[in-house]
């Protein structure tokens, strides 16, 4: 199982601007207090910016990640549904930039990170 399947990550859509995601929150994303865990959220952007980039390459190229920064601004309980909305900030030739904010089913900013991808070329052996 990789970590997309264990964070349960759905519904990435590519939008004009950028793209949507949700991840289904339960006792595997909590901390002990009950409360999303930083760590998951910080997961889930990597993993969605990534397969954001990787759906905007040509087949000669991937995205990995170079950096992440992220913001816990409001607490949430792990249950409902975390909703991510990325907008692109820079699609250059050897980067992609994205900026995501974190929503609640109550509307409620949660997070905000910018995940930076390194574009890689594919080498074929």
């Amino acid at each position: 199982m990789n970590l997309i399947e264990q964070l349960g990550i759905q519904k990435l859509v590519l939008t004009p601007t950028g793209f949507t995601a949700q991840m289904p929150l339960g006792n595997f994303h909590a901390q002990p207090q009950g409360f999303l865990n930083g760590g998951a959220t910080l997961a889930f952007a990597e993993v969605a910016a990534g397969m954001a980039s990787n759906l905007l390459l040509d087949d000669k190229h991937f995205a990995v990640g170079q950096a992440v920064n992220g913001n816990h601004l409001n607490p949430t309980k792990a249950a409902g549904i975390l909703f991510a909305q990325g907008l692109l900030l820079h699609k250059g030739g050897r980067t992609h930039v994205w900026e995501l904010k974190f929503t609640d089913a109550r509307e409620v900013l949660v997070a905000q990170v910018t995940v930076t991808n390194a574009i890689v070329a594919k080498r074929y052996e």
